[in-house]
């Protein structure tokens, strides 16, 4: 198709009723043919790179993208588009910078606005990003993705009420809205109202069965309330598209049978964060002992630790998944994988242990009269790892005020001003000493083999003093992750654990006034 200069409008024209119709690769062609007439026609390259984002063609699309704002620097529609793909791929700075440039050119453009509070979601700048969908809304106040966007920053915030109420209002705009049900979903369960959450999840997945999101936010639902044989099928879709580590496996292992396990050649994969390698690891040395030959893709820094169990297996870099295996899964897919029930979790305890000579050391480094406490107060900040496992600070102030008794950090990289004075003067620290090398966790499984206790928030800390059988007590939200279940004080995964949970209102000083009365109760006995 060649034209004249003068015809590239009316074929930029044409080409966009071809896309409207549907008729995409006649649309291409009559946006090619304007081009050539005319090739500095933004309008005519920004359609084009939008028909071969939608193709998946992404790297066109951008190079269309970032011509035709060479042409035109004040092309809105440009900028948000492009904005729109980098989000998808994962580059949410720049993202930010495109929305911005949409929303000054176009200040009464709710998907502007509506898509910069994406970006700054994902950067985890929540409270910004919530204001710029209310602005979004403010514009336009039938826009259903701002209502979603809004409850996804609201949540974050563990503003759980105004979330609800924002996915509510964005199912009222879109009836059928999967993505919708599921963040009301997720928002019911955190506060506590389990029957809800359930039929939010049922819901979106009536709308779209294969939503990753429900399935895997049904299926932690499901383990939180006990129901491990439906739970950990829903937790299989736990990881967003195109980042599970290893393909699904139908592979099943009985543990209670180990001829049926033995000689049979099991690659595992490390795939979430080190807690849970710690928490899992359990089911690799019971496989191995079976006589299974089992191979460990998972990060070198944990690999001194979780020798010490003593179990057989051949340690790989975690993105090595080469060679010929029986089965190949998810370390966190073991549970599933062995048919664990939880009236039935295998916990050996303890099935990681400190190196000798390490506890020796430590316990003259912390020798003193008195009961020995270990504290740590804070896990990954990552939002997206939900922050609000942590101990606020100043809530552990009661602990301040136990006599007797002598505090040591657990706690990496704490900063100067971090604890009320009164704790930090009890606190020892030890951060020039405690795990300085390459090695996890090898200093602090010995410091905790000379502590009396261990008191925790959700993290590492409490899956590694659990897995060395030390005496450990959790601090827990109301509504805590699913592995600690409901209404327990005890957990089966770690019998030496105990549990404190917060009340309804998730008040953590009254959590740990009662932690410090329990203390004060056990070494005073």
């Amino acid at each position: 198709m060649s034209a004249a200069p003068g015809e590239a409008e009316a074929l930029y024209r044409r080409g966009l009723e071809e896309q409207a119709a549907g008729r995409l690769d006649a649309a291409i062609g009559c946006f090619d043919a304007a081009l050539r007439a005319r090739p500095d026609f933004p309008e005519a390259l920004c359609s084009g790179g939008y028909i071969l984002q939608s193709r998946g063609h992404a790297a066109g699309a951008l190079a269309f993208y970032e011509r035709a704002l060479h042409f035109n620097p004040d092309y809105a529609v440009a900028w948000f588009n492009r904005g729109g793909l980098l989000l998808a791929q994962g580059d949410a700075g720049a993202a930010l910078a495109c929305f911005e440039s949409a929303c000054a050119l176009q200040p009464k453009d709710a998907g502007a606005f509506c898509n910069r509070g994406a970006a700054l979601y994902a950067l985890g700048r929540l409270a910004e990003a919530a204001q710029c969908c209310r602005d979004a809304l403010q514009i336009r106040p039938d826009l259903p993705q701002a209502e979603l966007n809004l409850g996804n920053a609201l949540m974050r915030l563990g503003l759980y009420g105004e979330a609800r109420q924002a996915y509510l209002r964005a199912i009222v705009l879109r009836k059928n809205y999967p993505l919708a049900f599921c963040g009301l979903g997720i928002v019911a369960k955190e506060m506590g109202r389990f029957g809800e959450a359930m039929e939010a999840f049922d819901e979106a997945l009536r709308l779209a069965p294969d939503l990753p999101e429900a399935r895997s936010n049904k299926g932690c639902l499901q383990l939180l309330l006990g129901d491990f044989a439906q739970g950990w099928e829903g937790y299989e879709h736990r990881w967003a598209e195109g980042q599970r580590p290893a393909p699904a496996s139908p592979a099943r292992f009985d543990l209670a049978d180990p001829a049926s396990i033995a000689g049979r050649k099991i690659l595992v994969v490390h795939d979430h964060g080190l807690g849970d390698a710690i928490q899992f690891y359990r089911y690799v040395a019971l496989l191995a002992r079976a006589g299974a030959e089992v191979a460990f893709a998972g990060p070198a820094r944990l690999r001194r630790l979780l020798a010490s169990s003593g179990a057989r297996v051949a340690w790989r870099d975690e993105s090595d998944l080469a060679g010929d295996f029986d089965a190949v899964l998810a370390l966190s897919s073991l549970p599933r994988a062995c048919s664990t029930r939880v009236d039935a979790i295998p916990a050996p305890i303890p099935y990681l242990r400190a190196e000798q000579q390490r506890v020796a050391l430590w316990r003259r480094r912390i020798a003193a009269p008195g009961p020995k406490i270990g504290l740590c107060w804070r896990g990954n900040i990552d939002f997206r790892v939900d922050p609000r496992r942590s101990i606020p600070p100043d809530a552990m102030m009661p602990l301040a005020g136990l006599e007797g008794v002598n505090l040591f950090s657990l706690q990496k990289g704490v900063e100067a001003d971090e604890l009320p004075a009164a704790l930090a003067a009890r606190l020892r620290r030890f951060d020039e000493l405690l795990d300085v090398g390459p090695d996890a966790f090898v200093d602090t499984a010995a410091l905790m083999n000379g502590l009396d206790l261990i008191v925790t928030c959700d993290t590492s800390i409490a899956h590694l003093a659990g897995a060395l059988g030390r005496p450990v007590w959790l601090a827990l939200r109301h509504v805590a992750e699913w592995r600690w279940l409901t209404g327990r004080g005890d957990s089966p995964w770690y019998p030496t654990m105990r549990l404190f949970r917060c009340g309804e209102d998730d008040d953590w000083t009254a959590l740990f006034c009662e932690i410090a009365d329990e203390i004060q109760r056990k070494f005073s006995d």
